[in-house]
């Protein structure tokens, strides 16, 4: 198959606003066809576990990379839904039911430093996001809201910043600027093993390109999210959450553990501050990054819920 990197001239082009197709829709369980090229047939499909909650607004989650059940995954879209509001977790491609043959539910995101197909999962997810909310809302109404965790919470970032009829956004542990989230994270410690072997890439050669003069320059200067591919003096800026994020206009909730270390404190501190939204808010929680959810889903929830209401 022809690498999605030659067919697409600009960012998410491949979404056409208001078109899906539909290949199965039950009550908690729809598929729809996804607009993304892609050479693994389970992840040719989008797969949302929906929650019809009644018509206070409509919801999507998107969850982070990893192998956990799809029960654990669901408690937010399922605790908004016993709020009235219609909800649904996104799978996102290469985990879980979309899991190409022969890898690892999330694998595919961390197999690989080739930026191209790096930028092709990054641009996969978030199309599948886009064409979602078309479903969602279609099929349970406005108001529309968007919420993602670690790295869904990246492709939420991105996905946000070609929308224009999101109600509220809510980040949680989550972040941008991939210098501190591949060369601090302890989960990307699989790049950093592989930049060694390669040769591709050092910590020196990427604080170089993410300085004020060339990262934050290009950021400053870039007009639209819809970035024209293989256009930008690094290939790894035109996927990254933090370029995107001045984009995001929808009123943005966002969550930050202060013992993070899967995000950098940096990488969450610099998406919060480059966030284009007039309305935003943030909490620090005392928390690691997974233990945010184990212990903190419901403060998370309930002050995503006030703040989307207007009263946080």
């Amino acid at each position: 198959m022809q690498d999605s990197s030659q067919v697409t001239k600009r960012f998410a082009s491949d979404y056409k606003e208001g078109y899906y197709k539909i290949l199965r829709e039950d009550d908690h369980l729809t598929v729809l066809k996804s607009p993304y090229p892609t050479e693994y047939k389970e992840a040719s499909g989008i797969v949302l576990h929906t929650f019809d909650g009644g018509t206070r607004g409509t919801l999507l989650f998107i969850h982070g990379l990893g192998k956990r059940n799809i029960k654990f995954l669901t408690y937010f879209p399922r605790w908004f839904a016993k709020k009235g509001f219609s909800s649904a977790l996104m799978i996102l491609p290469y985990h879980f039911e979309r899991t190409p043959s022969g890898t690892e539910s999330g694998e595919l995101f961390l197999n690989t430093t080739d930026n191209s197909i790096l930028r092709s999962r990054f641009e996969h997810a978030v199309v599948d996001a886009l064409t979602s909310l078309d479903y969602l809302k279609d099929r349970f109404g406005y108001p529309l809201y968007l919420m993602g965790y670690s790295f869904g919470g990246m492709i939420a970032t991105i996905a946000a910043a070609f929308r224009k009829d999101l109600s509220g956004l809510s980040l949680v542990v989550t972040g941008g600027n991939f210098l501190p989230i591949t060369w601090e994270s302890i989960v990307t410690k699989v790049f950093r093993v592989q930049y060694e072997q390669n040769q591709e890439c050092d910590v020196e050669k990427c604080r170089y390109w993410h300085s004020e003069e060339n990262f934050y320059k290009y950021i400053s200067e870039i007009q639209y999210p819809n970035i024209e591919l293989d256009t930008a003096p690094m290939p790894c800026y035109e996927y990254d959450p933090l370029v995107f994020a001045k984009f995001v206009k929808a009123p943005t909730i966002m969550f930050t553990a202060a013992f993070d270390i899967f995000i950098p404190k940096k990488a969450s501190d610099e998406l919060f501050e480059f966030l284009g939204s007039r309305r935003k808010k943030r909490y620090v929680i005392p928390s690691g990054h997974l233990t945010s959810y184990a212990l903190f889903r419901k403060f998370i929830a309930s002050k995503t819920l006030k703040f989307f209401e207007g009263e946080d």
